[in-house]
């Protein structure tokens, strides 16, 4: 079975990591704004031609997108923390973000070093 929710969290992860707008993304596939709006928040499960045009847009296969394995693809808790860094992220001005940037590249190699 097919999980709305699940879907709905991809498709908005996806979406922001384009930096995009429901309004851009649904101009790219041809639907209007409250659809995208309906499938992020889960409200809808899209039909395989939507399936087909977001798998596209967004260089993913269908199954990523629709996977009911949330282990093998995300957890729904992965996708909401993405989607709230990547949100955070977008509000950052230039020297915050650069500043982030190197923090995180130092935690990074401090954390590979302890594996």
């Amino acid at each position: 079975m097919v999980d709305p929710l699940q879907i709905g969290l991809k498709i908005q992860a996806l979406r922001k990591t384009k930096n995009q707008t429901q309004e851009e993304l649904a101009e790219f596939i041809n639907v209007s704004w409250r659809t995208i709006s309906n499938l992020e928040t889960g409200k809808v499960i899209p039909k395989l031609d939507l399936i087909y045009g977001l798998a596209k847009h967004f260089d993913i296969s269908i199954d990523e997108l629709v996977s009911n394995n949330v282990k093998k693809v995300k957890s729904r808790t992965r996708l909401q923390q993405e989607t709230q860094v990547i949100e955070t992220i977008q509000a950052l001005d230039d020297n915050t973000l650069l500043y982030i940037k190197e923090y995180i590249l130092l935690l990074k190699q401090h954390f590979l070093e302890k594996i």
